[in-house]
């Protein structure tokens, strides 16, 4: 995209592509390899600019990432609806986790998000609130489950915190592209830990 490309764009549209730019080059060079100048060149615009919305490449990145998230919930209610029960909602959030999300299942800039966490007051805020918005999600499919009776837990708080904690863990490797962990392998391992959890009969 030739520099100046949006210029004449509205505030809020420069914002996106800012931010999907800031997507692309992380996920290629990692954040410590990425500079206000990559995004500024992959978004057609000023480093100026991008500092001047988000103030720091770090500001850029978490609201990349809730911007994802956001668009990632959007589909998540709708696909959620169309599943038949609790049984088969639970199944697609842990085939999501594979990377069929747009940010839940990618990692990668997960992994971004938790290193930076260990040391940054803003990333851990925002790594707390996502955490927050899919054990919420899990925690209403769980819920639903255990009042129709597909599923029996008696610490229905603590299944979300395991199995979210599995996924996170999991997810680790899949991102690491261990040898010994494929996205089928992913969603296996999830399930029979989910299955276990929740007193799910083996069909």
């Amino acid at each position: 995209m030739a520099k100046g490309a949006l210029s004449a764009k509205a505030p809020e549209e420069r914002r996106e592509l800012i931010l999907r730019a800031t997507v692309a080059v992380v996920r290629e060079r990692g954040f410590a390899g990425t500079r206000v100048a990559d995004i500024a060149e992959a978004a057609g615009t000023s480093q100026g600019l991008v500092l001047y919305h988000f103030g720091s490449l770090a500001g850029a990145l978490d609201q990349a990432l809730t911007l994802l998230e956001d668009e990632f919930y959007i589909d998540l209610e709708r696909d959620l609806q169309e599943q038949k029960g609790p049984v088969e909602r639970l199944r697609h959030m842990a085939e999501l986790g594979t990377g069929l999300g747009p940010a839940v299942g990618d990692w990668r800039l997960w992994l971004e998000i938790w290193s930076r966490a260990l040391h940054d007051d803003d990333a851990r805020e925002t790594r707390e609130s996502l955490d927050r918005r899919w054990r919420a999600a899990l925690r209403d499919v769980i819920a639903e489950g255990v009042t129709t009776g597909d599923f029996r837990s008696t610490d229905i708080d603590g299944a979300v915190v395991r199995l979210a904690s599995l996924m996170d863990g999991l997810a680790i490797q899949l991102a690491l592209e261990d040898p010994d962990m494929t996205p089928d392998r992913f969603t296996d391992l999830w399930w029979e830990a989910a299955r276990l959890e929740l007193g799910m009969t083996a069909d």
